[in-house]
């Protein structure tokens, strides 16, 4: 259905190379199946949905999970500039981060920028990395799958944790999306539907969200951002060290470019499926090493600095960085 919108991405013999218009509208789908996937959800449902939530907080959780998504619709169908684009988002991240900013909490403030900086850092990874059929989206539901265990060792607390309404929605979220992911490959590994900026856009956003639900002051606070760091670095390292590259040449880091190691992989003969491939497999492992890391150091040390979760870390940035700087010194023929 969304490929009968007259949304279309015309290549510019530029960064995009396809040979023809594609619909853009991708996004559209993923977001259609998602409210489905709710729907059934509540639908089916036999206990209190809100069980002691506020209609306000589940209200506002549901616009700060659209708003990512419309964003992108609105650049998809009008061509934001890219200046526009990122205020929109940075208003989006700071009222995400108000609670924080709110709490009172010592060196919550601080906790309220990181989820603010964090917001806007993997939305636009996920944009920037959105160039090649399935790697992108394909890449991104290995990430959100990889948080669940997030949400069953903090929320799920084998029965003995607070009823979090917002978290059994947000593990809804994570399976439905990756289904809804695994439909749209299919369209797009063929090369005739994209997600456009509302799918990259509103998949980012629906990551970063859920990467940061359960960040606090505590430890547990520490290991759920160790964990989201570990499982966007298959982006994070590209767009970084790419747009750090672009600084030191003095070149325009918002303008669109061609200069991504998956693009330059895609330029040197790399087949889509094989670049997507790639990250998807970079995805998992680094899915497998933040999941076991972050039992570990659960389990190890409740309380303590979970120093295996961030030697693992560390460790994967070195590889994934050494990766990076191999691709950038091979010519592109």
């Amino acid at each position: 259905m969304a490929r009968k919108l007259p949304l279309l991405d015309a290549p510019d013999g530029g960064r995009k190379q396809q040979k023809a218009p594609v619909p853009r509208t991708g996004g559209l789908g993923i977001l259609g199946a998602l409210i489905l996937a709710f729907a059934a959800f509540m639908l089916t449902s036999d206990v209190d949905l809100l069980n002691g939530a506020s209609p306000a907080s589940l209200g506002g959780a549901i616009v700060l999970v659209l708003a990512p998504w419309i964003i992108g619709f609105l650049d998809d169908w009008l061509g934001l500039s890219a200046k526009v684009k990122l205020v929109l988002l940075i208003v989006w991240a700071i009222a995400a981060a108000l609670p924080f900013f709110l709490s009172g909490e010592p060196w919550a403030w601080l906790i309220g920028l990181g989820v603010v900086l964090w917001l806007i850092v993997i939305t636009n990874a996920v944009n920037f990395m959105d160039g090649a059929n399935g790697l992108a989206l394909g890449t991104s539901a290995v990430m959100t799958v990889g948080l669940f265990p997030l949400y069953a060792i903090l929320m799920l607390c084998l029965g003995n944790c607070v009823p979090d309404p917002l978290g059994e929605f947000a593990i809804v979220a994570q399976f439905a999306f990756f289904g809804a992911v695994l439909g749209f490959l299919a369209w797009n590994l063929r090369g005739v539907l994209y997600a456009g900026d509302c799918g990259s856009l509103g998949t980012g956003g629906l990551f970063g969200l859920m990467a940061v639900y359960h960040l606090d002051v505590s430890m547990d606070g520490v290991r759920t951002a160790l964990l989201g760091v570990t499982l966007a670095l298959p982006f994070l390292i590209d767009v970084i060290l790419t747009l750090a590259w672009r600084s030191l040449k003095g070149r325009n880091v918002l303008q669109a470019h061609t200069d991504h190691a998956y693009q330059r992989l895609i330029a040197r003969g790399w087949g889509h499926i094989s670049v997507a491939a790639f990250w998807w497999a970079m995805s998992l492992i680094c899915a497998v090493m933040g999941v076991v890391t972050l039992f570990g150091a659960a389990e190890a040390s409740p309380d303590g600095f979970p120093t295996l979760q961030f030697v693992a870390l560390a460790a994967l940035a070195a590889i994934g960085s050494a990766f990076w700087w191999l691709e950038r010194s091979r010519p592109v023929q």
